[in-house]
């Protein structure tokens, strides 16, 4: 793919705003239809309404097959567990914003606003249709999650993961090479019908739900693109492009970044660079740990360790724990993985470019990974005191991974701020992960799940790693004018 302009922007804003309310009332009218003539969800209402009894014998047997099998299997429900979030309200918010905040930065105006539409219409959709129909949930043997409260007819998760994924792939396919664009269809499909199954298996809807969920889900879609295809034809002629729902010309497709520029500056020589990096850091914090667990336990360093533990437990009380448990999720698996992919898209969209996406990519996910092997080393036992965590490895104290992933995510942040702006007020980025990462510290030390010196390795571990990326991936201030994408705010 070649780099792309940032679009025109059509006509007066007395033409933008009308094409907008027509836009609008066309949605409006969808949605009516929708509601009076969506036949299969219409059908599949009416048949458990009056409760048919073949389909409901055909529900209540798969409900009852998938619970024996995934009552038992642990790893399985694992993986369902975090395959149903794909479709989750959290998920399709998420999704939904960053795409619509992608396209408004690049000026995709008409786009943004399919987007906003689509999402704001299902947000409407899935609760209303669940009260008409007030289905109760499916009663099995062995329940494996506890039972959402609302109503169980139609699926929320079958109807939102179509509309969400449905959404990002009809935004992605003019921006693709033609042949892969087929492919990109299959991953949308492969995803929704995961979402469908995991709804299943998990006890918490009846096949009838999520085939109901799907026909009303696509119906919804499909008259949001129609309603866009008329909007866009306002704008420009229809494109005849194979397997592009919307008609967006290609020049005119929100393409990511560049493709011609190295995602790793310098090939091998920037990937051994990253790997060095990786190694030192690696021998540097094993080779402190087991020093720290070794020789130095029984000195006055494993002495302090304790007594500032012993010291904060005396403290604990319901207020601060509620503290604590606040700030400890500002780097929690969550956060760091939706505050992740924002700061990825938003900041490749600002820049033009896919480095700043590698560079919050590979710093996340390396920052994991050096974790992981330096806690497998060193295998430090948490504090010996009563903690107020649950689930933890009892060996892997060692470094503390919510400070290194605090320093990590918000120094990522702070990298790309500092280096593709120029504002006198730049520097005062530093002041979050500077304030963030000792406060996640000290609250994963109030909770016993860690050690002081536990948060001083991961202070030391996130910081120099956030340094290692940086210095590969994102520019220096000289360089900035003849990188492609790099954006200066006066």
């Amino acid at each position: 793919m070649t780099a792309q302009g940032r679009g025109p922007v059509a006509g007066t804003d007395r033409e933008v705003t009308t094409g907008a309310s027509r836009f609008g009332l066309r949605g409006a009218l969808a949605l009516l239809a929708l509601l009076a003539g969506a036949l299969p969800f219409s059908a599949l209402w009416l048949l458990v309404q009056g409760s048919w009894s073949p389909l409901a014998s055909l529900d209540g047997d798969v409900a009852a097959d998938l619970n024996d099998v995934v009552s038992g299997n642990p790893q399985l429900l694992d993986v369902l567990r975090t395959l149903t979030d794909l479709g989750g309200t959290g998920t399709a918010v998420l999704v939904l914003a960053l795409a619509a905040t992608f396209l408004l930065i690049r000026r995709q105006q008409r786009l943004a606003t399919f987007v906003v539409a689509t999402g704001l219409g299902l947000a409407v959709l899935v609760p209303a249709t669940k009260a008409l129909a007030d289905r109760a949930r499916p009663i099995v043997a062995d329940p494996v999650v506890t039972q959402p409260e609302n109503a169980s007819f139609p699926s929320g998760h079958a109807m939102t993961s179509l509309v969400t994924w449905g959404v990002l792939v009809l935004l992605a396919l003019p921006a693709v090479r033609r042949r892969a664009r087929p492919w990109l269809v299959l991953a949308g499909v492969v995803v929704v019908v995961a979402v469908g199954f995991t709804r299943l298996a998990l006890g918490v809807h009846f096949l009838s739900d999520v085939l109901a969920g799907r026909a009303l889900g696509a119906a919804w879609l499909v008259a949001m693109t129609a309603a866009f295809r008329g909007w866009q034809h306002e704008h420009v002629s229809a494109t005849e492009e194979p397997l592009d729902p919307l008609d967006v010309p290609p020049s005119q497709a929100p393409h990511l970044a560049p493709s011609t520029q190295e995602l790793v500056p310098g090939g091998r020589n920037g990937v051994l660079r990253l790997v060095s990096g990786a190694t030192g850091l690696f021998v540097v914090l094993g080779a402190l740990g087991l020093l720290v667990t070794g020789p130095l336990s029984d000195t006055g360093v494993g002495r302090f360790d304790l007594a500032v533990v012993r010291s904060l437990v005396a403290l604990r009380t319901e207020t601060w724990t509620r503290v604590a448990d606040a700030v400890g999720a500002l780097a929690g698996t969550r956060t760091v993985v939706g505050g992740g992919l924002v700061l990825a898209v938003v900041a490749m969209a600002v820049t033009r470019s896919r480095r700043p996406a590698v560079f919050v990519a590979v710093t996340l996910v390396g920052e994991v990974v050096l974790y992981f092997v330096v806690a497998q080393l060193v295998q430090r036992v948490r504090p010996p005191v009563t903690d107020l965590t649950s689930g933890l490895p009892t060996g892997a104290s060692w470094p503390s991974g919510h400070t290194a992933a605090s320093v990590a995510l918000y120094g990522a942040l702070a990298a790309l701020v500092l280096t593709h702006t120029s504002t006198r007020w730049r520097w005062a980025v530093l002041a979050v992960p500077a304030l963030i990462a000792p406060a996640v510290g000290l609250s994963r030390i109030y909770v016993a799940a860690h050690h002081p010196t536990d948060v001083l390795a991961g202070l030391l571990l996130g910081a120099c790693w956030v340094l290692v990326c940086a210095a590969v991936f994102l520019p220096r201030p000289a360089q900035r004018g003849r990188r492609p994408g790099d954006v200066t705010v006066a």
